[in-house]
């Protein structure tokens, strides 16, 4: 078709099948998108649309990074759709996808419809750029959340804790929230450190900020430990989307002869490169320091003890918030099982705040995680 703009579709084995009229291909290839990628009836047109919506090319890398689009690109770009419109967009097939959902994020699937369904050429490319604009391409442009250990996945059943999932915490989700907000609407904002005692609602809430702000661009890309030096490369990778990056690193914590503490460092302050201003760093961790230290590390051995010292807070001073998330008192471990089952339709009893004192007592101690636990195995058998 000789493309200017989006000649990688050209070399995908379905686009030929369409263009060569080789309808055993076509239809093997439509099959595969249509029950693994599908979201609309018009499998054909979508699959087409989908391979627009997701190419990396120089258009919608301007688009999605916030740049201008100059006249003669735009122009060429609508040479080469009007060419797609023609010859892809029209072909027919009959085929009806089974329906099962793709996990992708809402507003993506709403975007692909809107592209599938244009009704002229022009209109198709200007859905195409206000795709990459809001939403970016490829996996980026598809998931809320996502794991990193060295190459990006997209997670598509994400959890789906909200805030009144959280009992209590009232001061700690407000400072996140307000952060989190500033963070989405591109303001000033600070990387956060939680810690405090096992089960107590950290990881939650983090959690619960993605599902708060996923529809003000907020994406949730949860590593492991061992990925921490891979931050610079993957931040770079970043900074041109359209959205904006939490990195979730939890239950953090970091033994005295790790290097990878000093990577974090350098990642959130202290590399001579900018850090991109769509990116921070969430963490958990049941310590405040998160470097595990000994009393002989404060006694004896060398010389310069508060240097020492001074190296294991500088980390957690890297945090412009820290939020101290304690276990619930009796009374609130009680009052969190109550709302749990109310939530539920049953009301607290006597006997059943004498079983949640059993059950804390046998599984693990108070907390909010002990709680509703409880409260899931109560309401499994009576509600």
């Amino acid at each position: 078709m000789d493309l200017f703009i989006f000649d990688n579709i050209e070399k995908d084995e379905t686009i030929q099948a369409i263009l060569e009229k080789d309808n055993t291909a076509l239809l093997r290839g439509i099959i595969r998108f249509a029950e693994t990628e599908g979201v609309t009836g018009n499998s054909l047109r979508e699959y087409v649309a989908s391979k627009l919506a997701n190419d990396d090319n120089v258009l919608s890398q301007l688009a999605k990074s916030g740049k201008n689009i100059g006249q003669d690109l735009y122009r060429l770009a609508a040479l080469d759709i009007e060419m797609i419109y023609k010859r892809l967009f029209n072909t027919k097939i009959k085929y009806q996808p089974s329906g099962n959902d793709t996990g992708y994020f809402s507003a993506y699937t709403e975007s692909i419809r809107g592209i599938t369904e244009a009704g002229t050429a022009g209109e198709l490319l200007d859905r195409l750029i206000a795709h990459y604009k809001k939403l970016g391409c490829g996996i980026m442009a598809k998931y809320i959340a996502f794991k990193f250990d060295g190459e990006i996945t997209g997670v598509p059943d994400t959890d789906k804790t909200v805030f009144d999932d959280i009992v209590g915490m009232d001061y700690q989700k407000k400072v996140l929230i307000d952060n989190t907000k500033a963070f989405a609407e591109g303001r000033y904002a600070n990387n956060v450190l939680l810690f405090g005692d096992r089960g107590s609602g950290k990881s939650s809430s983090v959690k619960a900020l993605l599902n708060m702000f996923a529809g003000d661009g907020l994406r949730l890309i949860e590593l492991p430990k061992s990925s921490i030096t891979l931050i610079p490369k993957l931040t770079k990778e970043l900074e041109s989307s359209p959205h904006r990056y939490i990195l979730f690193l939890d239950d953090l914590t970091f033994e005295k002869h790790d290097t990878e503490y000093r990577a974090l460092k350098i990642a959130m302050d202290g590399q001579v490169q900018a850090s991109a201003g769509n990116v921070l760093v969430y963490a958990t961790s049941n310590r405040r320091h998160l470097i595990r230290e000994t009393w002989a590390d404060r006694d004896g051995g060398e010389v310069h003890v508060n240097d020492t010292k001074q190296e294991t807070l500088s980390l957690a001073e890297r945090f412009g918030i820290s939020l101290f998330f304690p276990a619930p008192d009796p009374k609130q471990y009680i009052e969190i099982v109550r709302v749990l089952l109310a939530r539920g339709g049953v009301e607290m009893t006597e006997e059943i705040r004498k079983e949640a004192v059993r059950w804390e007592m046998n599984y693990g101690g108070k907390s909010g995680r002990c709680a509703k636990q409880f409260a899931n195995d109560y309401l499994s058998k009576h509600a």
